[in-house]
């Protein structure tokens, strides 16, 4: 990770008066950025000084590319609208690869929990599924602000899992990430599913939009993503604002309200609590409605699930024990299972039938793959 950079502090130029007709009445967009999106038009040159470029929507003096178009088309990729004052994609000019960029105020949490999994020595760590941060900068006309450096990430059941395998990769990356966090003495307090990401570059190579998930980057294609049983991806915690690190031998109960999920027991009165057993919790709880409520054929997660989300927290495992029982799970199951469509229990007969051909199909057109390329994965 590089260190904080030098920001040169000169003024940037003003913005150009805009040459086009707000809310123009032939369009089917609206023609003017909303107030959110203002703010990050507002930094364009501060952040294309620095090396990072917005879409072609935050340019100083857009024209909205409809107003004189010809034809039937119905997506611009410039009508695209940004709804979060936080977050913004960008393209790095130095690679042209496509960040996340997240602004933040500088409080000594979130940057700095997050710049230390993203240390040299423990991004080298297999088990850190920390989001990475490749880069830190602070903006000279609001020194309340910073903004960090993230890899362009997608929600992590976005696109849905298809197999058992994915599952199963999927709940022993978390509790391994789990596991490493608690480790190094900080508790995230907030781990539930809308924090878990994943790099999806092995199953959309040629990337997405950031807000037309379903297209490419033109954010007009529409695009399909390759299995994640084939192609596996990396998933990683988001999002230190809630969270807590302690010093080895400090008191690990904290007061506050915690995080997003409302089933946790201990934080129904406003109490002290172990933000530990509540990540626990947290995640067990997530597994249980992102994982087993939503596929049949999931019966395998129904004893860990209980193990990690009893209501007693002296009773309730640690993540490093939740880990180990979910090794031992795993090691019982079979193999042969890895490839086996997930069902959902709203499935009519019709489209079960159907969506099972097609698994037996591909399945049959992957085992021959698999003896061409001598491919001994399962998982």
């Amino acid at each position: 990770m590089r260190g904080t950079q030098t920001i040169l502090t000169a003024r940037p130029p003003p913005d150009p008066i805009s040459t086009y007709e707000p809310n123009h009445p032939e369009s089917h967009y609206p023609s003017d950025l909303n107030n959110l999106e203002r703010i990050w038009h507002d930094r364009y040159h501060f952040l294309l000084q620095i090396g990072f470029e917005l879409r072609p929507r935050y340019r100083p003096g857009w024209i909205p590319s409809w107003l004189n178009a010809k034809g039937e088309e119905v997506i611009y990729e410039d009508s695209l609208e940004h709804l979060l004052p936080q977050i913004m994609d960008a393209k790095r000019i130095k690679d042209g690869a496509t960040v996340c960029l997240k602004a933040i105020y500088r409080t000594p949490k979130e940057a700095d929990i997050a710049r230390y999994f993203s240390s040299p020595d423990l991004l080298q760590e297999p088990a850190n599924h920390s989001v990475p941060i490749l880069d830190v900068f602070h903006d000279p006309s609001a020194p309340d602000f910073e903004y960090l450096v993230m890899p362009l990430l997608r929600p992590f059941d976005d696109p849905e899992f298809t197999v058992i395998g994915e599952v199963v990769d999927f709940v022993t990356q978390i509790l391994e990430g789990l596991a490493f966090m608690h480790s190094h003495n900080i508790a995230h307090g907030d781990c539930t599913g809308a924090n878990i990401m994943m790099d999806a570059r092995p199953i959309y190579p040629r990337g997405w939009h950031f807000k037309a998930t379903i297209c490419a980057p033109d954010g007009v294609t529409f695009i399909t993503p390759l299995a994640r049983i084939d192609h596996p991806v990396r998933y990683y915690f988001i999002d230190y604002g809630l969270s807590h690190r302690f010093l080895p031998g400090q008191s690990r109960f904290v007061l506050d309200w915690g995080g997003r999920d409302t089933d946790v027991p201990e934080l129904k009165k406003l109490q002290p609590y172990d933000p530990f057993k509540v990540d626990v919790f947290t995640v067990g709880n997530m597994f249980f409605k992102d994982l087993y409520q939503k596929y049949l054929g999931l019966e395998f997660l129904a004893d860990l699930i209980g193990f990690m989300m009893n209501h007693d927290p002296e009773e309730r495992p640690s993540a490093q024990m939740a880990l180990q029982r979910w090794r031992k799970i795993k090691a019982g199951l079979s193999t042969s299972t890895a490839r086996w469509r997930l069902r959902k229990p709203d499935e009519s007969v019709g489209e079960r039938v159907v969506l099972d051909t097609i698994a037996v199909a591909k399945q049959g057109i992957r085992s021959i793959t698999h003896l061409f390329n001598d491919d001994s994965r399962t998982w």
